[in-house]
């Protein structure tokens, strides 16, 4: 039996869950294997990216654990107010950025800064927006202590 079962089967402790709760992480690492992703990957875009409780919603109204935003959740569809459909769909985001960028750091700059982000890491630049750079930081920061990457 998995870290998380108990969790998944008690949707009235979501709303009280942390974003870096060990369940959550174990449920990332299953989803990194289930999508043949980096190890890490959908971890530190949680814990080091997002870095948001389920029920936060950004300025730019992206939502839940992995901060969606609209426009990409239709393509994506998942409840926001669930973790684990979340992370979930996460994973299946970036399993199709990194096919699509070839490049995982593209694919991580492409999740948070858009298409845009994505070309100037692929032409070996940085992405436009500060909060990309930063972000893209973070990532590599928590992937290097936690990972060894």
């Amino acid at each position: 039996m998995s870290e998380y079962t108990d969790l998944v089967k008690n949707p009235d402790e979501w709303k009280s869950i942390k974003y870096d709760d060990p369940r959550l992480d174990a449920f990332a690492t299953d989803v990194e294997k289930r999508y043949n992703l980096p190890t890490g990957m959908i971890v530190a875009l949680k814990n080091a990216g997002e870095r948001s409780n389920i029920s936060e919603v950004s300025g730019k109204g992206a939502k839940g654990v992995m901060q969606f935003i609209d426009k990409t959740r239709e393509a994506y569809p998942h409840d926001v107010n669930d973790p684990f459909d979340s992370i979930d769909a996460s994973g299946r985001y970036m399993a199709d950025l990194i096919k699509q960028h070839k490049n995982p750091i593209a694919a991580i700059a492409a999740y948070n800064g858009g298409t845009a982000a994505a070309k100037a890491v692929l032409a070996g630049k940085q992405p436009p927006a500060k909060e990309t750079r930063e972000y893209i930081k973070r990532i590599q920061t928590f992937l290097d202590k936690k990972y060894g990457q």
